[in-house]
This record gives C-alpha cells, structure tokens and sequence, in this order.
C-alpha cells in the first residue's frame, strides 16, 4: 500500500535539516516549484485569495474555494502539499468539514490559526485573536475529524499581538492538546514591529522561540543573512516561505506588461530578461506535454 501524502511529509520532516516549502497560488505555480526542485509545496491562503479573487489577504475566501484551488494544486505535482486552512472558516463542523476535504483533495497537512474572523495577514494591520480555550476547541475539532493519523495539523497562533510569552504559552498548549506543530507569527515582538531589527536581531527572536516551545516548530521568516540551513540548526523543522514566489511572479508580470504598453513590443522585455521557459513551447514542456502526446500515440496505436 502506497505511503499517504501525510506520511511523506512527515519523512521529509523528519529527515536532516529544515524542510523549506515554497508558496504556490495554482497548478502552474506548484509546477514551476516542483521543477525547481522542491520536495513539499506550501498553498498560499494569501496566494490563493489574490490568484482567484484579485483581493488581500482579509478573510474573504471561502473553504470550497480553498479546496478546490488545493486538488488541483494536488494533482499537478507528485510531492507532498501543505495548506493554509486559515481560522477554520466557522465553527467546530466547519473545522471538520475543512479537515475531511482536505484529506480528501490529498493534502498532506494544514494549519489553522487563532485569529478571529475574519482574519488578515500579518503583514496587515488590525489583526486579534480568539481566546486561548477557543483555539483549543478549533484544534479538538480538526484532530478528531481526521482518518489518517499521519495527516499533519499545524496549530499557528498570532498571539504577538498580545505578547512573546503569550504567543509561547499558546504555541506550548496546543501542542500538549495534540497539534503535531506549531507556527508562531512573529510580526512584533512586546508592541515593537520585528522589522525594525536586523537580521542578527531577527534571527535571536528566532531563536529564543524555538527554544521556548516544546516541540515541532514551523517558521515564516528567514532573517537576512541568514539560510534555511541557518533556520533547521536552531531548531526549525519546516519553513514555509509564502511571499516570495508570489512577489516574484507579480514584479515579473508587471515588469514585462509596462514594457509592453510602453514600447508596443514584447522584444524589448525579452531581449533584457530572456525566458527560462519562452512562450508557448518551453511552458507546454513544463506543463508535460511530451507525457500528454505519449499518451495519445499509445490510445492511438491501440485504437488501430
């Protein structure tokens, strides 16, 4: 019997080092991940609400519109695939349902946090946090509704906004109720933003959470300076780096379509940033289409 997408995760987990999943919106990007090299994929919540709605990260997606986006997600790639499942989207049935669908779409894990809803990035403003005994009810949930045991639940608290001993506190008791990890949101340290300090600054915040947490923890930031490797040596398991990516694709687009309105031309663009994957031949490639026409020279030649 083959190993569930849980299980792999869970050995690539558990192997050395820290294991990075890079942020995906769709298949194509899950793709492009997957060519790179990646050996898990984190789906963006944020990636997913800007690639099918144009919105922020402000709680407006939807779990059938979260799930969908992952099966597809999930079938483009052949590695193991992570999921925001943000608060939940409701109550204890929604909790659920949420884990249910997922498990059934093939992710291999997904994190819920403890904000309220609706929620937002933590890069944005105005973010709160439900009680500690509600997140643990949200966390009851999702632990019973799962079939497979190797299903991976990551319990992520925002309590920064609150405080560093309140975010250690939670991050410690949602592991003692039975989440398999924890992610700590560490935007501010004690009210001051973690931004105002440098990457040897941000790398000792860091530091000091994976020493107060008792057990698997899932990081967000690599300071500057610093590596993944950096990242696994203090005591991270798995970092899940949503914001690059996106950026990426986003700088890129808008770069090549400024070019475009501006010069009336697609070579100038090309000409300063030649394609890695041109337009439509090398992107078909990515996408597998030599796979795609073997597949139909075999129906045929069974046909005839």
């Amino acid at each position: 019997m083959s190993k569930t997408a849980g299980a792999r995760l869970r050995e690539l987990i558990a192997g050395p080092g820290c294991l990075v999943t890079p942020g995906c919106h769709d298949a194509l990007s899950a793709r492009v991940a997957r060519h790179a090299g990646f050996e898990a994929i984190a789906v963006s919540g944020f990636g997913v609400e800007a690639a099918l709605l144009g919105a922020p990260d402000i709680g407006l997606l939807t779990l059938d519109e979260l799930v969908s986006q992952a099966r597809r997600i999930v079938r483009a790639v052949d590695v193991p695939v992570t999921c925001d499942g943000e608060t939940g989207f409701g109550g204890v049935h929604n909790v659920a349902r949420l884990v249910r669908e997922m498990e059934e779409a093939g992710v291999a894990a997904i994190q819920i946090e403890d904000q309220t809803n609706p929620k937002r990035c933590p890069a944005l403003e105005g973010r709160t946090v439900v009680s500690l005994e509600e997140q643990l009810v949200r966390l009851r949930a999702a632990l019973a509704a799962r079939r497979d045991p190797d299903f991976v639940i990551i319990a992520r608290s925002d309590a920064d906004i609150v405080s560093f001993d309140e975010l250690v506190l939670r991050c410690n008791r949602y592991l003692e109720a039975g989440a398999d990890m924890a992610m700590p949101i560490c935007f501010s340290v004690d009210g001051r933003p973690l931004s105002q300090l440098d990457g040897d600054g941000q790398m000792e915040v860091c530091e000091r959470l994976a020493r107060a947490i008792d057990g698997p923890v899932k990081g967000v930031l690599i300071p500057a300076g610093y590596t993944a490797a950096d990242m696994g040596r203090i005591g991270y398991s798995l970092m899940g780096l949503t914001g690059g990516p996106i950026e990426a694709m986003v700088d890129a687009l808008h770069g090549a379509l400024v070019a475009l309105r501006e010069t009336g031309s697609e070579a100038a663009w090309r000409a300063r940033h030649p394609p890695s994957f041109p337009a439509p031949s090398g992107i078909a490639g990515l996408l597998g289409l030599p796979e795609y026409l073997a597949f139909e020279r075999r129906m045929s030649g069974e046909a005839g």
